[in-house]
């Protein structure tokens, strides 16, 4: 994996590390699933999917098609802020990437209190910082600690764990290798030849620890339920 391109592959490590976890038997809800991209590492668990199910891809992301989006084969279909369940229904929720998406990422931290057992868990991951996608489903760019910390005492939840996935030469690094990806083929060798430089520079900055302003590109946390 090439340095600065491993947003997701993070990500996935996290998530999947976290779902391996977790006692067989127990229930799981994993809002705002998508396409379910998880449901195979919750075998061993009691998995219910759930999401909206009006995005369908075929957007152009990142100088890319996104291909077909299925949701609607999701156990529940509805309103992430109002899922018609009981109180603590779940053992354990999932959301991953789906906070940008929501007009009211708050009402819908509320809502996973409501349904989350005692001492149940909240896995939890959405960007810092990124660019348009998933549109027209797309409010917010990101989130940053001081909104999770302000929000999750709001709602008697209690962060287990919050960690950054990357920084801000990661980050930055990542933006400059997608510039190499647009323009004509010429315009492409020649930002290659001109980025080169400048990856190296933050590649050393990471690799020396230098101190460099707050960024990410997102946050892992998971939450319990007081």
């Amino acid at each position: 994996m090439i340095w600065a391109l491993n947003n997701e592959k993070n990500r996935n490590r996290f998530v999947i590390n976290w779902l391996n976890s977790l006692p067989a038997g127990k229930s799981i809800l994993d809002a705002g699933a998508g396409i379910q991209r998880y449901k195979q590492h919750a075998n061993h668990l009691n998995y219910t999917s759930q999401d909206f199910g009006a995005y369908e891809g075929e957007e152009l992301f990142a100088n890319k098609v996104v291909d077909e989006w299925n949701s609607k084969d999701c156990d529940i279909l509805c309103d992430i802020t109002s899922i018609p369940v009981e109180d603590n229904s779940y053992d354990y929720i999932l959301c991953t990437e789906v906070f940008e998406h929501l007009p009211a990422p708050d009402k819908a931290l509320k809502e996973f209190a409501r349904i989350l057992k005692p001492s149940g868990k909240l896995l939890l991951t959405a960007p810092f910082r990124c660019l348009y996608h998933l549109e027209p489903y797309f409010f917010y760019s990101g989130f940053s600690t001081y909104w999770y910390q302000h929000f999750s005492s709001l709602n008697n939840l209690q962060i287990e764990l919050i960690e950054p996935n990357g920084n801000w030469a990661t980050d930055i690094a990542q933006e400059v290798l997608r510039a190499t990806t647009l323009g004509s083929p010429i315009q492409k060798l020649i930002a290659k030849f001109m980025a080169l430089p400048f990856y190296l520079y933050l590649y050393f900055l990471d690799l020396k620890r230098e101190k460099m302003p707050q960024s990410c590109w997102g946050y892992h946390l998971v939450l319990s339920k007081e």
